[in-house]
């Protein structure tokens, strides 16, 4: 006997559209048995004194966004925080088995020596085994993590936390906020209000699940040092010339800005971390026309962003060029000048915001002309940026103590194992 949607045989439907309608009717299905579990995971009762919470951490890059509430649990004796460092993802072999460089990076952010390597003696560990309350995320992709730490496996036996990794400039874009991982989260930590209301929707519970309290990466930001030299620049080149993921302007201004001439001056460039491999992937350059490129900079006295925690470059950096990127809020609230080179899109809540205190080009000609003049200090839009920091975003002071405080909220609303 065969099956049949309405009056439509099954095996009449195109196999394309026939997944794409199990797995709309499967979404909702797991949507609802994860919320179960989470519901569960609420009422389940703390096992020790010291709330044991762990950062899987996986990607040195997006370490800022989570490092200040970290730093918070280390000085905190209410909490007891451990790095839990996973090989990073290599792209080209697409797997994550062997560390890099990110195991020393993260060693050496490891406050009080707390820390779990996920993979020895060739073998994954067994996460449940290490009795965690909590687990933070770096990135909502468990595409790049193997089967055992995925979100929907660490959440049957822990409460499964998130703060963004970045921040969405585009209205529609949603490739930050995949449904598969959201819906393991149990705590999510989102930067304004407009996320945190259209995924809360999304993930409807008893409880309140995702919140804007304040974002820890704008928090720190806010800190940073303000004094501009107009002297110091830092590019910031997109990865990606897709209209909808992408929007870089490199190979039109790279030779441009190479010749450029710096004197007293300097460029700094920090390519997306996928940038080199997307552009000789997609055939827009070779290998040996990227290494050319490279060998011009190091030639011409252009550096390459060395370090692994952009916070650290933005006390360095006077102004900034970039494509559409997260980078550009976080820069924004140090008060020094941005030149932004936009794309056509609908932009986010929060980059509408800060639109009128960015300086926007559409060729060279114009870039060259505006990189000239704040070279020489004069940046007219300095007053409207800081206008705009006052009255937007200083509620993000106090992100990582908010956070805090709602996970010592959860704690002591649920029973202690000792009392079940």
């Amino acid at each position: 006997m065969s099956m049949n949607i309405g009056s439509i045989p099954l095996k009449r439907i195109p196999r394309i559209l026939l997944n794409k309608i199990v797995g709309a009717v499967a979404e909702p299905v797991k949507d609802r048995r994860s919320a179960r579990r989470i519901e569960a995971m609420h009422r389940k009762g703390i096992s020790g004194e010291r709330i044991k919470v762990g950062f899987l951490v996986q990607m040195p890059e997006v370490w800022d966004k989570q490092q200040s509430v970290y730093a918070a649990m280390v000085r905190d004796e209410r909490f007891d925080p451990w790095l839990i460092i996973v090989p990073g993802y290599d792209l080209k072999n697409d797997t994550a088995e062997r560390y890099g460089e990110e195991k020393g990076f993260f060693l050496s952010r490891c406050l009080g020596g707390n820390h779990i390597l996920a993979r020895q003696n060739d073998e994954w560990i067994d996460l449940s085994a290490y009795g965690f309350e909590y687990i933070f995320y770096q990135r909502p992709y468990n595409l790049y993590l193997p089967p055992c730490l995925r979100s929907d496996q660490v959440a049957r036996f822990t409460r499964v936390c998130y703060i963004p990794y970045a921040t969405a400039e585009d209205k529609k874009d949603r490739v930050i906020y995949p449904r598969p991982f959201l819906r393991d989260v149990y705590f999510g930590f989102m930067e304004d209000e407009d996320a945190q209301t259209n995924i809360a929707a999304q993930f409807p519970s008893s409880f309140k699940r995702f919140f804007n309290i304040g974002y820890p990466a704008f928090e720190t930001c806010l800190s940073l040092e303000r004094d501009c030299r107009y002297s110091r620049v830092l590019w910031t080149p997109r990865w990606s010339y897709d209209p909808v993921i992408g929007g870089s302007h490199f190979l039109e201004y790279n030779d441009p800005l190479t010749d450029y001439p710096w004197g007293e001056h300097r460029l700094t460039v920090r390519p997306h971390q996928l940038m080199w491999g997307n552009f000789i992937k997609t055939g827009l350059l070779t290998e040996a026309q990227a290494a050319h490129m490279q060998e011009r900079w190091t030639k011409v006295g252009v550096r390459t962003d060395a370090n692994k925690d952009i916070l650290e470059t933005f006390d360095e950096t006077d102004i900034l060029i970039s494509d559409r990127s997260s980078v550009i809020p976080m820069f924004f609230l140090t008060g020094k000048p941005i030149i932004y080179c936009p794309i056509e899109t609908e932009y986010s809540w929060r980059f509408s915001i800060i639109l009128p205190g960015l300086y926007m080009v559409d060729s060279w000609e114009e870039l060259n002309t505006l990189l000239n003049q704040l070279l020489q200090g004069d940046d007219p839009l300095r007053p409207v940026r800081e206008r705009i920091i006052q009255e937007n975003f200083l509620y993000h002071a106090h992100a990582t103590e908010r956070i805090l405080t709602t996970i010592l909220t959860d704690v002591e609303q649920a029973p202690r194992e000792s009392e079940r």
